[in-house]
């Protein structure tokens, strides 16, 4: 794994990170799937090089992958790269501090793999009514549940803490020039899905 190769966590973000939250997320394009991974600023270049290096992956421009949703670049250097795998099929986004607000060595929760089927809250706390087992999403620890498919990852996968995320969401929203920012738009949107299905004002969270 490149990442590991670079002393690197692999952190997701996005609607991914978003599904092991308990907030269904859904593509209208599901044979293209999109893995959004923050990235130190520092050591973007060198795991872009290397990527590309690799033969598995092909670095690409925005417009060639349909139905992405970009943020607004910070600054005049370009902290957005985009790559596709040899299948056509897969394409991850890597976002440089400067662009997503967020550092990879913030509050993180360790979860199973990238991909999931079934919604999980691995935060157990922040369920909206664990006392029904009828009210999804379901906890990581429930029994007879599957959430992932295909073979396990041979890496640690991790995503940010709940509070950490609605932070840095409203975070995104602050500021004289939202109005302009891409990043205020899916930020609210993210505290709004958020706030939907885990309710968030309850006194057990």
């Amino acid at each position: 794994m490149i990442l590991n190769d670079h002393d690197h966590p692999f952190v997701l973000v996005g609607k991914y990170a978003l599904k092991w939250m308990g907030v269904p997320v859904y593509t209208a394009n599901i044979a293209l799937q999109i893995i959004n991974i923050p990235v130190r600023t520092s050591q973007m270049r060198s795991i872009c090089h290397t990527l590309a290096q690799s033969g598995e992956w092909l670095e690409v421009d925005e417009s060639s992958i349909l139905g992405l949703v970009m943020m607004s670049e910070c600054g005049e250097h370009r902290s957005v790269r985009q790559f596709k795998r040899h299948d056509d099929r897969w394409y991850i986004c890597l976002y440089s501090k400067d662009t997503y607000h967020l550092t990879v060595d913030n509050e993180k929760v360790q979860v199973p793999h990238p991909i999931n089927f079934n919604l999980a809250v691995v935060g157990s706390g922040f369920h909206p009514n664990r006392t029904n087992w009828r009210v999804k999403p379901y906890l990581i620890m429930d029994q007879n549940v599957k959430f992932v498919w295909g073979e396990p990852v041979t890496f640690p996968v991790f995503i940010p803490s709940i509070p950490e995320f609605f932070n840095l969401s409203l975070n995104c929203m602050r500021g004289p020039t939202y109005q302009d920012d891409d990043t205020y738009h899916i930020s609210q949107i993210d505290i709004h899905n958020l706030a939907r299905y885990l309710v968030l004002d309850l006194p057990t969270q």
